[in-house]
């Protein structure tokens, strides 16, 4: 396979390309108003009093923050367009022969034009009308979808410290959830690494564009990160930011694009010092909190404090002289303290246990390893074992009796006092090293004997500085870096169960400290007043180091007394930290460490350049970005894992006169204490850093061509080239089908990228793809003064997938190696640490990359050596890695103003989505290495093994492959690569649909009162979830429908796991009339009731569907995820006892169902909907009988079977401010409480969703969801 012939050549694209941008230009239009990056406008035409064009007019608008004046002129038909800095402005309007007009009370926000059309009276230029009437709200230059929160409304509305369950500062991307076409439900990440699902863009998110002031961020890691904005830059450092769905300019990419603009200085000097805060006291116990701490025993609510506090400054960087009115500066430091304790129960090994006893602890004893040779020999060679007291009796057994009197076990001399006591000759110097850290207090009970506080942590910063500088009048500069680190605990607490968080070195150990970097340079250069240039360079980085606290010199694994035969430990975690320790079974202790270090670094280089031309009636943009983007990947600080040291039963519990143990016999713990490991292993990294490199290129045309005072068109076109990714060390392996197998002899391989031997001769397997054309098409129609129609159609492309945006290696088989050593078949440690293993782990073999060779990884051939499991390598799909997420989007709308201050919109919103990533990564069953449901008729025969599987192969006619080890079973061998372990590793072949009906209100600030209200009624579809197989299911393989049949993953395209079908969010601001209106006659009233702002967001939702799956499924080789199966003879409603969770207590949901049981067996017929694959206590399964056939498919759908639903939400937050004002000039006071989930609604998790779970249908507590709460703050603004 020569994969340089993947790559087409791009002259013909190209040709087309060019062939489509002249013809864009020729018919003159675009997605939205072109404007500059991260800017706004004002745009219009100059009429005279007949209402003709006034051509050669001087357009001013002058900022009124810092007095700066941005001119243009009006072209031959009356039209101009002037690209503005978000913010208030003044505009006035000149030409020969008429009187000056000035418009002021003009708002221009980034992303939007504000349309104006000034009417020019005939008289002298020295004589001046001034006009303050707020221009019209109406949009009716593009058909842009999307909103803007403006700072009135953005910096008074509540926003939440630790919002949806994380334990961080207040987030400004955290708003985004509050707008139009955005959910918060997707399954991949949280609001704090996902921006969302944009009009239904399929259930994993991640697909929008973040900006800052215009500039895009892409996370190579995972496009939609939001982590570039929130823990660099603070809520108060963002004067607003804007969110669009559809419809907007091809300067921007991405389904949907957030844009968050940084305040700015002006000629005034403004500040404020604020503080929030949040406590134990503040918050309410939540639904779950009365009950008793199952540790302490004492009903207690969580501990949690919460600070954030900080400074803004803004105004002249120099405060005399001409530089006062050229040099603006803003600045913005903010700080975040957390810290939480919550007592949580762990089990280490008692006093008794650290000193051998384990008399009590397992009902069947544990049993010497070190008597296995003897007590075997006196067993008639059956396998067995002394337990710990007993010794030779005397007289031989045959083998063939009970397991308990093997090798004729009688009383030793220590009596019954030495039964279950392991002699102290037999303790491992390393076991005792390492338990002699373990702190005192421990308990006496086998389980949950030592309660550990579990403290966590955090000390967060930030600081963002702005400083913009008018060069002369035609040159304007702007700087803007951010910075911002976060800090946790040494060691962090944990809440995933099993995580030890008692003292270092056991403690699981995690620390993260990630620093964060945002920078932006923009020069624009005014050629002439319809001609202007723009550049912007931004810069971004995230540092995301985490640490290992079990990481020092007292605690090394040599420092234990551990060492290794050649090579050695190797240096890093390996030999510098404690081991991890895993110990299985019954009441084991907790683990012991469990993380290693690593670091993960994402970094963006974004350079955009824009030419803005006026000319007539059209108003151009041309332009480009480039982005270089990094993504690199530290999977082991030091280059190797943690030893893991696997302690398990196996080693000390009984042999039933073969190689298999006694149940109730042995404990893990035991085991350890004699150097009985279990498994040992750890990795070993080649090369320490991986780095994913990507470039990609966005040349692009935005034009607006006003055809006529009514009608608006607008044609724009982007051409994103997205390569693929690409390791700059060309440290990367793929599994290529079709390259021979020097191991095998069958095609099937490991390939390596690079140039030479053993490589593709290439760096990367997947071909470039030149045709990502997303052209951005826009009509605004106004019938009359008060009414828009507005459509729009556009191809957005975004990074996702493999092309800088999910993916970011092709994998690293060869790169890697280390210890492996797991028991012996005699169920004896292949890697003691004993004394006379002289405490020295086996050797292993170095990882030698490139030089592994094609075989590398395969297995399961005829020859002895290779009979172990292949190693797991993937497939990179050559065009689907080269494909970026496409959508392609329609609306239809109106918009209409009512009043001066308030506007609705009503809009149909189709999108359709391709090449999207699976939440299963199996949609290809082919390059997934799954077993075809075609072989299905051949029933048990599937786990045929030896002579009768070969025998197999002839009389069924299988292709069945040579030098196949037949120890495996057939359905192996009639896999598509049996030698291999083969995932598809770029299946990106999921799709998305999404049709929905939104309505939004917006009324602008009026009386005292602004609101934003918006309402979808929405269905999405989608295929990009669970896969039962990747292959077309053939007739007679979907359980009780033998007729029914199923193209390749259609079975599949259901309801998303994400749909809403109705979501409403409104917020508003409303100063309070106490004072002005109302109370206010006396100066007493208006200093006591007057100076009160209340603000609100109210959210509510539907539930989206359920995606249930079985606990256990029929025999069926050929399946990838358990579906159930439907009960035929069911029928009626599912859901039973109310609302989820009606009625529910602490004592009682875990035990409250309220989906229909179903319960079935081989004796009692099904009932309820499901075949349940749980019988009843002592009964049989009913899988595997007619009822759930064996090798056929679950038939329920992989979503909302019987239109079952979760449970919605509805949230009221509100905040009420009172400020006060101080004798100084512009300053104040402000105290501001904030309630959170005012109604206390709770918000369950599912217990289970998977029939024959126990909890299947019961609901259970949702961490991520608020309980009601408060929050205090201050406010000094002067």
């Amino acid at each position: 396979m020569t994969f340089p012939s993947l790559i087409k050549k791009p002259a013909e694209t190209l040709r087309y390309a060019v062939a489509l941008f002249l013809a864009l230009l020729l018919l003159s239009g675009g997605s939205a108003l072109a404007q500059l990056a991260g800017k706004g406008a004002i745009s219009g035409t100059v009429l005279d009093p007949t209402g003709a064009a006034v051509p050669g007019a001087t357009i001013t608008a002058t900022s009124i923050a810092n007095g700066v004046s941005t001119k243009a002129v009006s072209t031959s038909s009356g039209d101009f367009t002037v690209s503005l800095d978000p913010g208030a402005y003044s505009v006035t309007v000149s030409a020969s022969g008429f009187e000056k007009l000035v418009q002021n009370n003009i708002t221009v926000n980034a992303l939007e034009t504000v349309s104006l059309s000034p009417k020019l009276t005939v008289g002298g230029t020295d004589v001046s009308v001034t006009v303050d009437t707020i221009p019209p709200q109406l949009e009716t230059t593009n058909a842009t979808l999307g909103a803007t929160m403006e700072n009135e409304m953005y910096s008074a509305l509540p926003i939440e410290m630790g919002a949806y369950g994380q334990a961080d500062q207040r987030r400004a991307t955290d708003f985004a959830f509050l707008m139009p076409g955005v959910q918060g439900n997707n399954t991949s990440g949280n609001p704090t690494t996902n921006t969302g699902i944009v009009n239904g863009s399929g259930s994993k998110g991640a697909v929008s564009d973040v900006y800052v002031d215009g500039v895009a961020f892409v996370r190579a890691g995972g496009n939609g990160d939001p982590r570039y904005v929130w823990t660099a830059i603070s809520v108060d450092a963002v004067d607003q930011f804007q969110l669009q769905t559809s419809g907007y300019s091809a300067v921007y990419e991405g389904q949907g694009i957030q844009n968050y603009v940084i305040k700015q200085g002006g000629r005034s000097y403004h500040g404020s010092l604020y503080e929030f805060f949040r406590n134990t006291a503040l918050d309410t116990w939540g639904f779950f909190g009365p009950a008793p701490n199952p540790v302490t025993g004492v009903v207690k609510k969580p501990i949690e404090n919460s600070n954030e506090y900080g400074i803004n400054l803004s105004g002249p960087l120099v405060p005399v002289g001409k530089w006062r009115d050229k040099l603006f500066a803003f600045g913005n430091y903010n700080g975040f303290r957390y810290a939480s304790e919550t007592p949580t129960a762990i089990t280490f090994p008692t006093l008794a246990q650290q000193q051998g006893n384990f008399q009590g602890v397992v009902t069947g004893g544990i049993f010497d390893p070190n008597t296995q040779t003897q007590c075997t020999a006196n067993n008639g060679g059956k396998p067995c074992r002394y337990r710990y007291g007993y010794v030779y009796g005397g007289t031989p057994t045959s083998g063939t009796g009970a397991a308990a009197s093997a090798g004729d076990p009688v009383l030793g001399p220590g009596g019954a006092a030495g039964v279950d006591v392991i002699p102290a000759s037999e303790f491992s110097a390393v076991a005792l090293k390492m338990q002699s850290f373990l702190p005192s207090g421990i308990g006496t009970g086998n389980q949950n004997n030592f309660i550990a506080k579990n403290k966590t942590g955090l000390v967060n910063w930030s600081t963002t500085d702005r400083i913009d500088w008018v060069a002369s009048k035609k040159d304007n500069v702007t700087f803007m870096a951010a910075i911002g680190r976060q800090a946790s605990s040494n060691p962090v607490g944990q809440t995933t169960s099993g995580r030890n968080v008692g003292p270092i070195p056991y403690n699981y150990g995690q620390t993260y400290a990630p620093k964060t970097a945002v920078g932006i340079v923009e020069l624009t250069h005014t050629f002439t007043p319809n001609v202007v240039n723009q550049l912007k360079y931004g810069y971004a980085r995230y540092n995301g180091p985490t640490f290992d606290a079990d990481q020092s010199p007292a605690y090394a694994a040599t420092a234990m007394g551990i060492s290794e035969a050649s090579p050695g430990l190797p240096s890093g975690p390996a030999s510098q930290a404690f081991p991890i320790t895993t110990f299985a079974g019954t009441n084991a202790p907790t683990q012991w460490a469990g993380t290693t270090p690593s670091v993960t670094i994402a970094q963006n280089y974004t350079l955009v350049d824009n030419v803005q031309w006026v000319k007539g009636r059209h108003n151009l943009t041309f332009g480009a970005q480039i982005a270089w983007l990094l993504y690199n990947v530290n999977n082991a600080t030091g280059g190797s894992t943690d030893l893991t040291l696997a302690t398990a039963v196996t080693e000390t519990e009984g042999l039933s006169n073969a190689y298999t143990g006694i149940a109730n016999t042995g404990y893990s713990y035991a085991s350890f204490l004699i150097g009985q490991i279990d498994k040992a292993s750890f990795t070993q990294y080649l090369q320490q850093i991986y780095g994913a490199r990507f470039r990609p290129i966005s040349p692009y045309v935005q034009d607006n061509w006003k055809v006529s005072s009514k009608l608006t068109l607008d044609v724009g076109l982007r051409w994103d080239y997205f390569p693929s990714l690409r390791e700059v060390h060309d440290a990367g392996s793929f599994f290529s089908p079709t390259t021979a197998n020097p191991v095998t002899g069958a095609n099937g391989a490991l390939l390596f990228t690079g140039y030479g031997t053993n490589t593709c001769n290439c760096d990367t397997p997947v071909q470039k793809w030149y045709k990502n054309f997303g052209p951005r098409l826009g009509l605004a129609y106004q019938l009359d003064d008060k009414t828009v129609l507005r459509a729009s159609y556009g191809i957005m492309f975004t990074h996702g997938g493999a092309v800088g945006g999910s993916a970011t290696s092709l994998g690293t088989l060869g790169f890697s190696g280390g210890l492996s050593q797991s028991a012996s078949g005699s169920l004896l440690s292949t890697a003691p640490l004993t004394a006379a293993s002289g405490y020295v782990l086996p050797g292993y073999t170095l990882p030698t990359g490139v030089a592994s060779g094609p075989g590398y990884g395969s297995s399961y051939t005829a020859s002895p050596a290779l009979t172990s499991s292949p190693q797991s390598m993937g497939y990179t799909d050559p065009y689907l890695g080269s494909r970026a997420p496409e959508f392609i989007n329609w609306t239809f709308g109106m918009q209409h103003q009512w009043t001066t201050a308030i506007t609705t919109t009503m809009t149909y919103v189709g999108s359709q989505g391709h090449f999207l990533p699976t939440d299963g990564g199996n949609p290809r069953g082919y390059y997934a290495d799954q077993l075809d449901p075609k072989y299905l008729y051949l029933g048990s025969h599937l786990a045929d093994t030896g002579a009768t599987e070969t025998a197999d192969c002839t009389t069924y006619s299988l292709a069945c492959p040579s030098n196949f080890n037949t120890g495996q079973q057939l359905n192996v061998a009639l896999k598509p690569f049996p030698f291999q372990s083969v995932s598809d590793s770029f299946g990106y072949v999921g799709n998305a649909n999404y049709n929905a009906l939104q309505l939004q209100a917006n009324m602008r600030p009026q009386h005292g009162l602004t609101f934003m209200i918006n309402y979808t009624w929405a269905h999405s579809i989608d295929d990009g979830g669970t896969f039962r197989t990747g292959y077309a299911i053939p007739a007679g393989t979907i359980a009780n429908e033998p007729n029914v049949s199923w193209a390749a993953d259609r079975i599949e395209r259901t309801t998303s796991t994400t749909n809403q079908k109705h979501h409403f969010v409104a917020t508003a601001v409303y100063e309070l009339p106490f004072g002005k209106q109302v109370f206010a006659n006396h100066a007493w009233e208006r200093a006591a009731f007057g100076g009160f702002k209340l603000s609100s967001v109210f959210q509510a939702y539907t539930g989206s569907p359920l995606a249930i799956t079985g606990s256990s499924c029929q025999t069926n080789q050929a399946q990838s995820t358990c579906e159930p199966t439907l009960n035929p003879s069911w029928s009626g409603n599912p859901r039973i006892n109310g609302k989820w969770g009606s009625g529910v207590t602490y004592g009682n949901y875990a035990s409250t169902y309220f989906i229909q049981p179903s319960v079935c067996s081989t004796v009692t017929p099904p009932t309820g909907p499901f075949i349940n694959p749980a019988a009843p206590s002592g009964q049989t399964s009913c899988l595997n009988t007619p009822y759930a056939p064996s090798y056929t498919f679950g038939n329920a759908p992989r979503t909302a079977a019987y239109n079952l639903y979760g449970q919605g939400l509805y949230q009221l937050d509100l905040a009420l401010v009172r400020t006060v004002p101080l004798h100084l000039e512009h300053s104040s006071l402000d105290f501001r409480a904030e309630w959170y989930n005012v109604t206390n609604y709770t918000l369950f998790s599912m217990g289970s969703t998977a029939v024959g779970n126990s909890a299947f249908g019961t609901v259970a507590p949702n961490a991520s969801a608020p309980r009601k709460s408060v929050q205090l703050t201050a406010r000094l603004n002067f």
